[in-house]
């Protein structure tokens, strides 16, 4: 499992993309939140947080998850080398969590550099303002969490194709979906029963509540068990494979 995870690892950096993928999501963000005259720029919001930057980073991970995870299978059956891993002595859920957890470190190496922004909030805000370290805390705990969906939504699309494009097309359209439009179909009910119960689908509402520092049992169980349902529907697409 770990071989597997370091072999995704050394397989994205191997080319310049990995490097330049990257360095494309701390450019955008760091244009966004520092420089750009924008709602997510941190010197317009007149608060000594980082709800800005977590406000705009989903819809930056939207495009960079799907990047990490397009060719994780993919590739592989494009190259024929998926049939000679399903041959070694590994069991499929230890292959696929190999490969999420290759391209959860990546998450983590994106994610890192960010904290850059949090430390000059802190010099930053006047002397008499107190940083949110709890909203911080939770609201990136929120990304990890959203990342690790967005991955094993990645890693499932890479499965459906030998095409590293259609995958990245596939995941990037399931996340925006899963993350943006069950909210939007939520808004068109006049039932405030029936808002809360499609509204509660979609990986929106459950991470916003994260990112605003309320880390509750239902928001974590539910990205549990999301990353859960599209990992374990790669075991299955692996066995149809491996008959």
């Amino acid at each position: 499992m770990w071989a597997i995870a370091k072999r995704e690892l050394n397989l994205f950096f191997s080319s310049a993309i990995g490097y330049l993928t990257l360095g494309l999501f701390l450019t955008v963000s760091t244009l966004f939140v520092w420089f750009f005259d924008t709602e997510f720029n941190a010197l317009n919001s007149g608060f000594a947080d980082m709800n800005v930057f977590f406000t705009l980073t989903p819809w930056l991970l939207m495009f960079l998850i799907p990047v990490i995870g397009m060719r994780s299978f993919s590739d592989e059956i494009r190259s024929g080398t998926l049939e000679l891993l399903l041959t070694k002595p590994i069991g499929l859920w230890n292959l696929v969590i190999g490969k999420f957890l290759g391209g959860f470190f990546l998450l983590l190496f994106a994610l890192l550099p960010t904290l850059v922004y949090f430390i000059a909030i802190n010099e930053l805000k006047v002397d008499n303002a107190s940083v949110d370290w709890g909203s911080t805390f939770s609201g990136y705990l929120g990304l990890l969490f959203l990342g690790s969906g967005f991955l094993s939504i990645s890693i499932f699309s890479s499965l459906l194709s030998r095409n590293q494009v259609t995958g990245f097309l596939v995941a990037t359209l399931i996340i925006f979906f899963q993350f943006y439009l069950w909210s939007g179909i939520a808004d068109l009910s006049q039932n405030a029963l029936v808002y809360n119960i499609i509204n509660e689908i979609g990986m929106q509402e459950h991470y916003y509540s994260m990112s605003l520092g309320v880390i509750a049992i239902k928001d974590l169980i539910y990205f549990i068990g999301l990353n859960s349902f599209f990992l374990y529907s790669c075991t299955f697409l692996l066995k149809q494979i491996k008959r």
